[in-house]
């Protein structure tokens, strides 16, 4: 089913070319066998790269032996973003507030969803490991879609998509999304669900997908959690790509 959206047009907000971003996102409570998802916008897209060849990460808490994390292969977005994983090689111990030590280069760099509004890279381990996979109880729809300009011809086209999940941890999606209609590359990204929604698209600067004006796309939906468990469901839609009013 194609899903028309009515974009929403106004001032464009203001992007930040550099930073990272963390999923979980810092601040939360993760499942003591958590894995992490590190995105880099930008410049900083080179540097978080180079971390597949480092071996320096760690999470470290006060009177604990730091936990070495290893880096892991990830995804390159069309518009100026990569993202890694990077996996504790041993489990958390409960109820500690672990911080992650990345190399210098990336230590005091912007955190782009800095929840915790100290810039601070730290969350909460929980009561132990999650080993149960999500499950969907209300399937991924379209919600609205954005489509904005601005004054120097930057673009942002986004469109937010809404589902209900069970899901004790954190959860992500891993998306992949082709044109529906004639050839075209696919692209592949994770993208963190918030609260019941999830973003896909881009600003003026950067983003996890590129789209072109009003062309229909298909999508195909993995549903993970912090710890790696994988939905056994796939949700497939089409979707419509954000365009400007007067189109």
């Amino acid at each position: 089913m194609l899903l028309l959206l009515a974009p929403a047009v106004g001032a464009a907000a203001p992007c930040v070319k550099d930073g990272i971003l963390l999923f979980p996102a810092p601040g939360a409570v993760v499942p003591t066998n958590v894995q992490f998802i590190l995105q880099g916008t930008g410049e900083l897209q080179a540097r978080v790269q180079a971390l597949l060849s480092s071996d320096v990460i760690a999470l470290v808490a006060e009177g604990k032996d730091a936990i070495q994390v290893k880096a892991e292969k990830g995804f390159i977005s069309q518009v100026s973003r990569v993202a890694i994983r990077l996996r504790p090689l041993k489990a958390l111990e409960p109820n500690v507030e672990y911080s992650l030590a990345l190399p210098a280069e990336l230590t005091g760099v912007r955190l782009l969803n800095d929840q915790l509004g100290d810039g601070s890279l730290r969350w909460l381990a929980g009561v132990g490991p999650d080993k149960k996979a999500p499950k969907y109880k209300e399937r991924p729809s379209s919600s609205e879609g954005f489509y904005e300009q601005d004054p120097s011809g930057g673009l942002t086209r986004k469109l937010r998509l809404r589902t209900l999940v069970e899901e004790s941890s954190p959860a992500w999606f891993l998306v992949s999304m082709q044109r529906a209609r004639g050839g075209s590359a696919r692209q592949q990204f994770p993208v963190a669900l918030e609260g019941d929604t999830f973003t896909i698209g881009h600003d003026a600067c950067s983003g996890n997908f590129g789209f072109d004006d009003g062309r229909a796309y298909k999508l195909t939906l993995e549903l993970y959690d912090a710890a790696g468990n994988r939905a056994t469901e796939r949700a497939t839609m089409e979707i419509a790509a954000p365009r400007p009013l007067d189109h």
